[in-house]
């Protein structure tokens, strides 16, 4: 009888493994988690999970995203308190590179960056000599811009050049466009919008100048429009195969979203954390270049982009699906 028994209970072990591993031979694979934390920047990458933020789940998985300044982003990667985040490429490739448990996951923005103003000029060599407000130091506008300069031979330093004075975000640079205390700066759409509509409320003439997708492709003579601007990373023990494929389905699914509920995207952001007031369109959508292709799908892209900066990207950070 002891020998039945035995044997009964090794079947019954056996079983219970089978099932347990039957998502991908992996015991692990087969759950889901119940909670994640997502943190987002304001703006762009923002609406690039805007079905994640009004659904508030990912699957059988609860989202709580948080809508936040960039700096708070990588703040909240560095000390692992982000299950999720989508940040600029070149600090989601530094997250990954210095922790282990995150790997870089998708391509969400292709690039958002213009410069405005309150004057009309011809070229961005005409910026010499005055001073434009930007986001960004250390961080893409300012690598992109810079870069777009050099090219150019347009000169950012010293005698008769571009006064570029950084601030943390577009918040702090719209009012003073608006209260005739700068004339340039360089931000990000969907900011763009806003400062043009507040400044037409006001009388004042904001005018679109650049769009630094299009600069860049001249400066870097890609065959594309535009660079891998932010990027979404996951924590590494998240991304078993039933999580890591709904996120992908969800990151698909956004651009249908956004153009379905343009009328309430702007509550959406606001309801999760955004400092931004917009009556959304579908060309504002657009100028926002969102995507959702996976990081080793955009390997390339992301390689080039970050080499003009001289930055390399291990293989290792790359989520690979199975």
């Amino acid at each position: 009888m002891k020998k039945y028994i035995a044997i009964l209970t090794v079947i019954i072990l056996i079983g219970s493994m089978c099932a347990l591993c039957a998502c991908n031979g992996k015991i692990d694979n087969c759950q889901e988690p119940t909670l994640v934390t997502m943190y987002v920047p304001d703006g762009a990458p923002a609406l690039s999970v805007a079905n994640i933020i009004n659904n508030k789940s990912v699957g059988n998985t609860t989202v709580n995203t948080v809508v936040t300044t960039g700096e708070e982003v990588v703040a909240k990667c560095g000390s692992g308190e982000a299950d999720v985040a989508v940040l600029p490429t070149n600090a989601a490739v530094k997250v990954c590179s210095k922790r282990s448990d995150y790997q870089l996951f998708s391509v969400n923005v292709y690039g958002v960056l213009y410069v405005v103003g309150t004057e009309q000029i011809g070229s961005i060599a005409d910026l010499q000599g005055e001073m434009l407000y930007s986001i960004g130091l250390a961080n893409t506008p300012e690598y992109v811009f810079k870069k777009i300069c050099d090219t150019m031979g347009v000169k950012y330093e010293g005698e008769n050049s571009i006064n570029i004075q950084y601030q943390t975000d577009a918040s702090s640079i719209i009012p003073q466009i608006l209260q005739g205390k700068a004339k340039f700066a360089l931000i990000g759409e969907p900011a763009v919008t806003q400062l043009i509509n507040n400044a037409q409320n006001k009388g004042i003439t904001v005018y679109n100048l650049f769009d630094l997708q299009q600069l860049w492709q001249q400066a870097t003579h890609s065959d594309v429009k535009g660079y891998p601007q932010a990027s979404l990373i996951v924590k590494k023990d998240l991304l078993m195969d039933s999580f890591a494929n709904n996120l992908m389905t969800a990151l698909t699914k956004n651009s249908e979203f956004l153009t379905n509920n343009c009328s309430k995207l702007n509550d959406i952001m606001q309801g999760a954390g955004s400092t931004l007031s917009i009556a959304y369109t579908a060309d504002l959508i657009e100028r926002c270049n969102l995507t959702a292709i996976s990081a080793q799908n955009a390997k390339a892209d992301i390689a080039k982009y970050l080499s003009t900066f001289g930055m390399t990207v291990p293989d290792s950070i790359y989520y690979e699906t199975k």
